[in-house]
């Protein structure tokens, strides 16, 4: 069974849904049977790359509230982040362009280590006090403390077009689903389950989305081999 999960580094409910998600996957009895696709989604592709902004003063100016009411709402993230088991800073954050981290994602799923990077630039985004966004040396060092080589980051960062068709490629696909928002999970491209939902929540659709896996359906049989040889037709 494929999951494939759209996420944005910006999103904190992405942050804290993949570890409610893995949680439940822990659990999950067939979990060796479940590969797990991380989708590209930017939360505003408009924001200019190589800048870097303040998330409290961007959130109290996209949703009309004070600065205050925003680093409220920081603050419960990083309350319901604790209680997930999950590092978070509450101050300081800052936001950005995100296409380039997406391409690098693409990058490590071709190196089977997807998971690896996704996990870097969330703490480095939601754990850690310097900035993520607009500069490149410490984007490369998130993925070299990870474990990928330096050079090798380098060069994907270098060539804009190294995997940008594949960014888009699943941004068309959140558009067709009709994806507003994320984290946005889909299980065999047959349930589907929005926002970082609780483990239970997770767990339920894992059993559900299993229990409903269908093989192919059978449109017409005739002769064939097998283990034991190959039926001889009748005369």
């Amino acid at each position: 069974m494929q999951v494939e999960i759209w996420t944005d580094v910006n999103c904190p409910f992405c942050y804290l849904g993949k570890k409610r998600f893995a949680d439940a996957l822990d659990e999950f009895d067939a979990r060796d049977q479940v590969s797990v696709v991380h989708r590209s989604f930017e939360l505003d592709p408009t924001v200019p790359a190589g800048t870097s902004g303040s998330v409290v003063e961007h959130l109290a100016e996209k949703y009309g509230r004070t600065l205050e009411q925003a680093a409220q709402g920081e603050r419960q993230l990083g309350a319901a982040a604790a209680e997930a088991g999950l590092e978070y800073v509450t101050s300081g954050r800052d936001y950005g362009n995100s296409f380039d981290m997406h391409r690098l994602l693409h990058w490590a799923k071709e190196l089977g280590r997807q998971e690896q990077m996704l996990d870097a630039l969330y703490v480095a985004n939601f754990a850690e006090q310097a900035p993520l966004f607009g500069d490149t040396d410490r984007l490369v060092q998130v993925a070299v403390d990870a474990g990928f080589t330096e050079a090798a980051v380098r060069e994907v960062l270098a060539d804009e077009t190294r995997y940008a068709d594949d960014v888009r490629r699943d941004e068309a696909q959140a558009q067709e689903f009709g994806v507003g928002g994320v984290p946005f999970y889909v299980f065999d491209r047959t349930y589907a389950v929005s926002g970082a939902q609780p483990t239970e929540v997770f767990a339920q659709a894992l059993e559900k989305a299993w229990a409903g896996r269908r093989g192919p359906t059978l449109l017409a049989d005739g002769h064939a081999c097998g283990p034991d040889g190959c039926a001889v037709p009748d005369a």
